[in-house]
């Protein structure tokens, strides 16, 4: 036991020493986006602008990024319930922390979770399922949102733009991620069924990946309320986008942001340290394809967002995170099944 419990003290200090150093990155990354506003002419305009922007509608901006965390924290609570609230909100917000600096889809911030709780003596079996359905809860409000806005963008019943590149081609990749996302879970069943227990660690996975998209399913027929909590988590970080454009003044509609966001955010699957860089370059692109105007505006009220959505969420996930490293390697209050 005494080794046990060094190797779990082990990967915790590895943990931790993984998030203060994402976080330095981030502080780095900032550090010197100022110094290239300050340096660069054709930024400085973008420089300018940051200290025009409206200080009441940035604090509403910040209160929709703390909105958007309570948002999964309700997630999670749907997918994780039997482990108790206490539990459920450090853990969320722990991963939150994580996927704020370390980047590729929320998946780190998923890991986090998965190792946290096997430290706990839950099932791998267990937390793969749990951890695929709350990815694809997540990601399918993403992906209905493109379908649905570009859609409905396109025929011209919301305001933004008519052009068959910027809506009917979102909407229909959004479409065929769905049709994509059940075909893979039918074929990892199946799969699964025919392999028997004769591969174990491969029959964990398809199963895993089959039973939490059937799952999401499952919850998405049952209407919990707090399924909203999935759309929350994205709308109001959709919504911090929103007002850091409309403290600037120069906000088109919230339907053209909320495009521009969706297919801007993709490249938030590259992997690097809170997807700098790519993150930015896609969003003040997407923007401008989508009508905002003019660029150093698009440009400030960006930097401004990414400020808010990384430091919100990585300062009271690492809070979360540092009260919940007393939790690991302890056994779970309640062992629920599933």
């Amino acid at each position: 036991m005494p080794a046990a419990d060094g190797d779990v003290a082990e990967s915790m200090a590895a943990q931790s020493r993984t998030l203060r150093n994402s976080i330095i990155s981030l502080a780095v990354f900032f550090a010197i986006v100022i110094a290239l506003m300050l340096a660069v002419p054709g930024l400085r305009s973008a420089k300018d602008h940051i200290t025009d922007a409206s200080a009441g509608w940035l604090g509403l901006g910040v209160l929709f990024e703390v909105l958007s965390c309570v948002g999964y924290v309700i997630l999670f609570w749907l997918v994780f319930g039997p482990l108790g609230r206490r539990l459920i909100s450090r853990l969320s917000l722990a991963e939150l922390a994580v996927n704020s600096v370390v980047s590729v889809s929320g998946l780190a911030g998923i890991a986090l979770g998965a190792w946290v709780l096997r430290s706990k003596g839950a099932s791998v079996e267990r937390i793969a399922r749990r951890s695929v359905l709350i990815f694809v809860l997540t990601s399918a409000v993403n992906v209905f949102a493109v379908f649905v806005i570009g859609v409905l963008m396109w025929v011209g019943v919301l305001p933004g733009t008519s052009n068959e590149l910027l809506t009917l081609l979102p909407a229909g990749v959004a479409a065929l991620g769905i049709v994509g996302t059940l075909a893979v879970a039918i074929w990892a069943r199946r799969t699964a069924e025919r392999r028997g227990k004769r591969e174990g660690r491969i029959v964990v996975a398809l199963e895993a990946l089959s039973g939490g998209i059937f799952d999401a399913l499952e919850q998405i027929r049952r209407h919990d309320w707090r399924l909203l909590g999935a759309v929350g988590y994205w709308l109001f970080d959709n919504l911090v986008l929103y007002v850091c454009l409309v403290a600037f003044a120069h906000a088109p509609s919230f339907w053209a942001v909320a495009m521009a966001y969706l297919v801007g955010m993709l490249a938030n699957s590259v992997p690097v340290p809170g997807g700098l860089v790519a993150v930015e370059g896609g969003l003040v692109g997407m923007l401008l394809l989508y009508g905002a105007r003019p660029g150093s505006v698009v440009i400030a009220a960006v930097v401004v967002y990414r400020a808010i959505s990384l430091w919100v969420p990585a300062l009271i996930g690492s809070v979360a995170f540092l009260s919940l490293r007393r939790e690991i390697g302890k056994p779970l209050a309640t062992a629920s099944s599933g």
